[in-house]
């Protein structure tokens, strides 16, 4: 039985669409486990992390996706476990994880230090299971450059593999494939493959949206699979923001107080997929009927405008089983990419 540690030196550069990315490339049976959950989850008094609920349910596995994450908070992973309660419980998980599987994938927390303090950071675990390490790198040249030696050092001080890394989300492709992968080889990091940036894949659903900010869903019910690509904050007058080119875009998300009537009028005409709605204020019964008509959902919240859009600034889309059209990206991008490498795990 085959087994890999995904990891990355930063957040957000596509461990778990790598993880989807090469099971898709597999005829095998495979395991998942997320040591520390670090995007939690709340639905129905369960505690999940997001990418374990997108594996199990993408890959029908048999575990729960709670069963994949051993905690999710410092706080209480400190209180119950020493560094040797941390050790035996990842073995413990990773045994039950693993049983009928031909290879596990155990995906690292967010970044290269996060975890740490309470042994679960990913060089820890890939030496409680003795387990290599494929590093996912993401970011501008130098930052590419910087991670992967960085990551490089700390592997060899910590006496565990590398693989290999794979470059995700790279806007100059060419570069990559002809010059600066070599110089990574140079630095002892074999690239087992450059995936493009794939605008497709940082949208989100206005479904997502309002599960996310467990907003009150007040007109679109039949249309909360309305794509949003770009987001207006509609803390302005009338007349600025239609002269403003962000309230042009295509596939907006408007967000701005449910007294507004002016704006949102102005945003059901014009390319707008979802508005939310601040302040709890609901707006007249003319303005719900528009949007039905639209097509456009209503979403309302408690929050004012500012704290709403600081909340939808820091939502990370990920990629769920109903996501047919991401999941066919990924695997068409990942189709192109040599993966012999996980025969000599």
């Amino acid at each position: 039985m085959k087994k890999i540690v995904v990891a990355s030196a930063r957040e957000d550069v596509g461990k778990t669409t790598s993880i989807i990315g090469i099971g898709k490339r597999m005829d095998v049976k495979i395991g998942y486990m997320k040591p520390f959950g670090d995007r939690i989850y709340y639905r129905k008094k369960r505690l999940w992390d997001h990418d374990s609920v997108s594996i199990a349910r993408i890959f029908k596995l048999d575990e729960e996706p709670e069963e994949m994450s051993i905690g999710f908070e410092h706080s209480k992973l400190m209180y119950m476990y020493d560094r040797e309660g941390i050790e035996n419980k990842v073995k413990e998980s990773f045994t039950y994880i693993s049983r009928g599987k031909d290879i596990v994938f155990i995906e690292g927390c967010k970044d290269i230090v996060y975890g740490s303090s309470v042994h679960l950071d990913s060089f820890s675990i890939a030496r409680y299971l003795n387990a290599p390490i494929l590093f996912i790198f993401s970011g501008n040249d130098e930052n590419i450059f910087d991670d992967a030696v960085r990551c490089r050092e700390l592997a060899d001080s910590k006496n565990v593999r590398i693989v290999g890394a794979i470059l995700n989300k790279i806007k100059n492709m060419e570069d990559w494939e002809e010059v600066n992968s070599k110089k990574l080889v140079e630095e002892g990091i074999d690239i087992l493959g450059v995936i493009p940036y794939i605008n497709e894949l940082t949208t989100f659903t206005a479904e997502f949206l309002a599960d996310q900010l467990f907003a009150k869903i007040i007109a679109g019910e039949n249309v909360l699979s309305n794509e949003i690509e770009n987001v207006f904050i509609g803390a302005m007058s009338i007349s600025d923001a239609i002269k403003n080119p962000l309230f042009s875009k295509p596939k907006k998300l408007l967000i701005t107080s449910g007294d507004r009537t002016d704006l949102i009028l102005a945003s059901l005409e014009n390319n707008t997929s979802c508005i939310v709605l601040t302040n709890n204020i609901v707006p007249p019964t003319r303005i719900i009927e528009m949007a039905d008509e639209k097509k456009v959902p209503l979403l309302l919240v408690p929050w004012d405008t500012y704290t709403t859009a600081k909340r939808v600034e820091r939502i990370k889309p990920w990629i769920s089983e109903k996501d047919d059209k991401k999941l066919k990206l990924i695997e068409n991008e990942f189709k192109k990419i040599d993966v012999s490498w996980i025969d000599e795990l």
